[in-house]
C-alpha cells in the first residue's frame, strides 16, 4: 500500500468522526504486540546440559542463564545457579543444548495452509495414480460450496512418479466439477486447471495471457498455457500461483492454519526464527495478530516478493526500512525471481528469465540505495550471471555490505564463480531437502573452504512433506550408503552443518548479533536435542530429534 492508498483508507473513518476509535484500536494493537514480546522475554536457568554454543570463544558449557529474554551468562552449573536465585529452572538432564535453529528461506503461511488441509494432499507415494488423486479432489468438492476454489498440492514432476506417467487434463478436472475452480499444483511453478479456473484467472484466451502484467507494470514472463491444435487450453499452465485469489481462504481459515500448524511444523523442529516470503499481505497481518495474542511462538523476518506480490516502488513509497520491527517480527527486504520454472507448459526447457540485465541492474541498485537486502531466486547459470552482474554493478555505483543472496543455488560451477560471489559480498543459501535428488549436487565443502559460509534452507511451501534442520543435517553429513546425498568429497563436517542452520543462517539475515550462537547478550533461544550429535556416526544422525524448544527463556515446546 502506498501513501495515497493509505490516506484513502484512513480518511473516511477520520472524516466520519471515527478518529478516536481508529487510534485507540491502533494503540491497543501496539500495546498487545509489546505484551507478546514480553512473554518471550523471561528469566530461566538451563542447567545440567551439554551446551554446544557455536561460539568459538567458549565452545562448550554446562549451563546458561537467561534474564529477561537474553543470555546473561554461559558457564558452569555452579555459576548459573548462583546467579539464578529463585528463577525458574530447566533441567536439561545431560542432553545437548544448541542455539535455536534459523531457517532463512520459507513460505511459512503457505506451508501451514497445506498441513492444515486447506489444500488437498495429492502427494506421492500416498497417491499412486490419477484416479486416487481424482477421488481426493471429488471428496473436497463434495464438502465445499459451489464456486469455492479447490487447490490440490503435489510435488515437482509428480507426473513421472505416478502409474499414469502424465498430468491430468483440463477435461478430467471438469469431470470432477464444473462448478468449482480446481487447480492441481506440481510444486508452485506448474499447475493444471479446469475450465472454470482458467476463466476466473483470465487465462482462457491467449491474448489475455499475453496482456498479463507484473505488479510493476512490466509484461509478465513465464506464465504459459499448453494449448491444443485449435488453441484451446489442455490444462497445464506455468507460473500462476500468485494469481490464485486471496479469497480462496478466509481470514479465519488462514489464521487457524497458522495457529494450529506453527508448532508441529516449525517450533517442534527447534526453529526459533524463520524468514518468510508470503504470497498474500493478509498473512503477515495474521502473523502479527497471533504473535500479539501469544499464539505464535516464533520469530519472523518478512521479505516481500517483487514483482509478483508487490512492486519495489510500493515498498519505497511506504518508507519501509530493513530491520524495522521488534524481536518477534521484523521487515527484512525483498525477494526477486530472477528465473522461474525453467520449463514451459509443454515441459520443454526454457530460460524463463524474468528480467533483462538493464532491468535487474536498476531494481537491485535502487534496493541497495534504500538499504534493502535482495534475495534472488536462481535456477541455473544463466540467471546466476544476471544476478551477479546486477550486484557487481550496484557495488560499483554505491558500495554496501548488504549481503544480497543467491537463493537455493548451491551448484556454482567453479571456484572462480564462488570467489566472484564472495568478492561481491553476497551469500549463498542452499535448499536442503530430506531426500536424494540425483540432479542436485551442491558443493558444500568447497563453498565452506572458499569462505562463503553457505546457509541451509528448507524453502518450505508444503511441496515437500518432510523438512527440518536435523533432517537436513543428517542428509548432508551421512554417507550415501547410510542415507546421505552429498556428492563424493563434498559432505560438510558436523559442526559446519550445524553452522548452516544457526550462526551462518543468522548472519545471512543480518542477525548474528542477536541469534545463531549461545553467547552473552543474544536472545535466549535454544533447541534441546534427544541425543548428542557429536557421539553419532553416519546414518545414526537420522535418529536426532528435538526434545524441547525455548524462545526468549520460555519453553514453547516439549516432546
Amino acid at each position: 500500500m502506498n501513501r495515497r492508498q493509505l490516506l484513502n483508507t484512513m480518511l473516511p473513518a477520520l472524516t466520519a468522526g471515527g478518529a478516536a476509535a481508529q487510534w485507540a484500536q491502533s494503540s491497543a494493537s501496539i500495546r498487545s504486540l509489546h505484551a507478546a514480546n514480553d512473554t518471550f522475554a523471561q528469566t530461566l536457568a538451563i542447567v545440567n546440559g551439554s551446551v554446544w554454543t557455536m561460539d568459538d570463544r567458549l565452545p562448550r558449557a554446562e549451563a546458561v542463564f537467561v534474564r529477561n529474554g537474553r543470555i546473561a551468562h554461559v558457564g558452569s552449573n555452579k555459576d548459573v545457579l548462583a546467579l539464578a536465585g529463585r528463577a525458574k529452572r530447566f533441567d536439561a538432564g545431560g542432553r545437548t543444548v544448541v542455539p535455536g535453529f534459523v531457517d532463512t528461506h520459507t513460505h511459512f503461511e503457505t506451508t501451514c495452509q497445506y498441513f492444515d488441509s486447506l489444500q488437498v494432499d495429492l502427494h506421492v507415494p500416498s497417491m499412486r495414480s490419477l484416479s486416487q488423486m481424482f477421488d481426493a479432489l471429488r471428496s473436497r468438492v463434495a464438502q465445499w460450496p459451489k464456486g469455492r476454489w479447490v487447490i490440490g498440492r503435489s510435488a515437482f514432476f509428480f507426473d513421472t512418479q505416478i502409474e499414469d506417467k502424465r498430468y491430468p487434463t483440463r477435461k478430467e478436472l471438469d469431470a470432477i466439477s464444473i462448478n468449482h475452480p480446481i487447480v492441481v499444483l506440481a510444486g508452485l511453478h506448474v499447475g493444471i486447471l479446469n475450465t472454470l479456473a482458467f476463466k476466473q484467472l483470465g487465462l482462457w484466451d491467449a491474448a489475455d495471457v499475453r496482456a498479463l502484467r507484473w505488479k510493476d507494470g512490466r509484461p509478465r514472463i513465464g506464465t504459459d498455457v499448453a494449448r491444443d491444435a485449435h488453441g484451446v487450453p489442455t490444462g497445464v499452465v506455468t507460473e500462476i500461483y500468485d494469481l490464485l485469489p486471496t479469497s480462496a481462504f478466509s481470514h479465519d481459515e488462514r489464521r487457524d492454519a497458522v495457529k494450529r500448524q506453527a508448532v508441529p511444523q516449525f517450533v517442534s523442529k527447534g526453529y526459533t526464527s524463520i524468514l518468510t516470503m508470503p504470497f498474500c499481505s493478509l498473512d503477515l497481518v495474521i502473523d502479527q495478530e497471533l504473535q500479539a495474542e501469544d499464539l505464535l511462538p516464533l520469530r519472523l523476518r518478512a521479505h516481500h516478493i517483487v514483482p509478483l506480490v508487490t512492486s519495489l516502488d510500493s515498498i519505497l513509497d511506504c518508507g519501509q526500512v530493513a530491520g524495522q520491527g521488534n524481536d518477534l517480527f521484523r521487515f527484512g527486504g525483498i525477494k526477486l525471481f530472477v528465473a522461474g520454472a525453467g520449463v514451459d507448459a509443454h515441459e520443454h526447457e526454457v530460460s524463463d528469465l524474468k528480467w533483462t540485465q538493464a532491468e535487474l541492474n536498476d531494481v537491485v541498485y535502487r534496493a541497495q540505495c534504500a538499504k534493502l537486502q535482495v534475495l534472488m531466486h536462481e535456477e541455473g547459470h544463466e540467471s546466476f550471471e544476471l544476478a551477479i552482474n546486477a550486484v557487481e554493478n550496484a557495488q560499483r555505483l554505491r558500495p554496501s555490505a548488504l549481503r544480497h543472496r543467491l537463493e537455493h543455488y548451491g551448484e556454482l560451477e567453479s571456484v572462480e564463480e564462488m570467489r566472484r560471489v564472495k568478492q561481491a559480498g553476497m551469500r549463498v543459501t542452499m535448499y536442503v531437502p530430506g531426500y536424494r535428488d540425483p540432479e542436485y549436487r551442491p558443493l558444500y565443502s568447497t563453498l565452506i573452504r572458499e569462505g562463503l559460509k553457505p546457509v541451509a534452507i528448507s524453502d518450505a511451501t508444503g511441496t515437500m512433506q518432510q523438512f527440518g534442520p536435523l533432517l537436513g543435517i543428517a542428509s548432508i553429513v551421512a554417507p550415501a550408503s547410510e542415507g546421505g546425498y552429498a556428492p563424493p568429497g563434498e559432505a560438510p563436517g558436523l559442526e559446519d552443518a550445524f553452522h548452516m542452520w544457526t550462526i551462518w543462517a543468522a548472519s545471512a539475515q543480518f542477525e548474528e548479533a542477536e541469534k545463531g550462537s549461545i553467547s552473552v547478550g543474544k536472545l535466549g533461544d535454544f533447541a534441546v536435542l534427544n541425543k548428542d550429535p557429536r557421539q553419532l556416526k553416519g546414518g545414526a544422525l537420522f535418529d536426532l530429534m528435538v526434545d524441547a524448544t525455548i524462545l526468549g527463556g520460555r519453553v514453547v515446546f516439549e516432546r
